[in-house]
């Protein structure tokens, strides 16, 4: 089972471990191939293995006013990374001090709490201030403190290299359906239903109206075919995502409409899986 640790410093690992380093939005199928290649390296050597995910992203912390929205809350990557079996899941709380640590610095941190004796990573990664420490420097730093870096190359999917800048793109879109196929799952968004202006029921049919977490992405205006969580029952469903055009504009509103449905669930969490896009907003 994954062990979840909330801070660096709250780490002491005794077993040696072998590591990859990012943030890791949305753990889509490029991560995981990153995450199979630590494990098999750890298995190899007795060693542990360890994901560090960087929160906030350092987007985020470095460049405010880019009001980047990510595809996964910490929570939700959190629990999509232990899915795929590692042994310690360790976030780094990324900050403008932290930023500025030297290469040198940060591996001298993850040797004394995680006995660090590998680094896997992708070939355009890079560590510490203004990012220094290159797969070069790393190495070379390696050489001199007692660990290895080891280089996965980019996951290709269709005509590009997968990455959660273009999953992020996809979704930004609307175009669930080809993000699920670079994610390996349905793109998910997860809310507390909260009570909106009622204006599904006057118009016959159940609605369950969505507050979202702050900085989480959200798919394009529009209908959607959805599939929906609640507690251990699915239902199916579908999501209108935009401003009520028909009634006459407003703030941006997230509704699930639920099939078959007639029970009260304000208060409760949603979890909300988009299948495909189905059309525009009712103009």
């Amino acid at each position: 089972m994954t062990e979840i640790i909330r801070t660096l410093s709250d780490a002491y690992l005794t077993k040696p471990s072998v590591i990859t380093i990012g943030s890791f939005d949305g753990v889509h199928r490029g991560h995981v191939q990153l995450i199979e290649t630590v494990k098999r390296r750890a298995q190899a050597q007795n060693a542990a293995s360890v994901l560090i995910t960087l929160h906030p992203h350092p987007k985020q912390v470095l460049r405010p006013d880019s009001n980047l929205l990510l595809l996964s809350t910490l929570e939700e990557r959190l629990e999509l990374a232990a899915q795929q079996g590692l042994d310690y899941i360790v976030v780094f709380p990324f900050s403008l001090e932290q930023s500025k640590l030297r290469a040198r610095e940060f591996i001298q941190l993850l040797r004394n709490h995680l006995n660090l004796i590998e680094i896997v990573c992708g070939p355009n990664f890079a560590l510490g201030y203004k990012r220094e420490g290159t797969i070069e420097v790393l190495r070379a730093l390696g050489a001199e403190m007692g660990f290895s870096v080891t280089v996965v190359e980019p996951c290709q999917f269709g005509e590009g290299i997968l990455s959660s800048t273009r999953v992020r793109a996809l979704v930004a879109d609307g175009r669930v359906a080809e993000a699920a196929q670079l994610l390996g799952r349905y793109p998910m968004l997860r809310g507390i239903v909260v009570h909106g202006d009622h204006r599904g029921r006057e118009l016959g049919y159940p609605t369950a109206n969505l507050e979202t977490p702050a900085n989480k992405l959200i798919p394009a205006n529009g209908i959607y075919a959805v599939r929906v969580q609640l507690g251990g029952e699915w239902f199916d469903g579908a999501a209108s995502i935009g401003v009520r055009p028909t009634f006459g504009g407003g703030k941006r509103l997230v509704e699930i409409f639920l099939f078959d449905f007639t029970r009260w669930i304000y208060g409760e969490e949603l979890k909300v899986f988009f299948v495909e896009r189905l059309r525009d907003e009712l103009k």
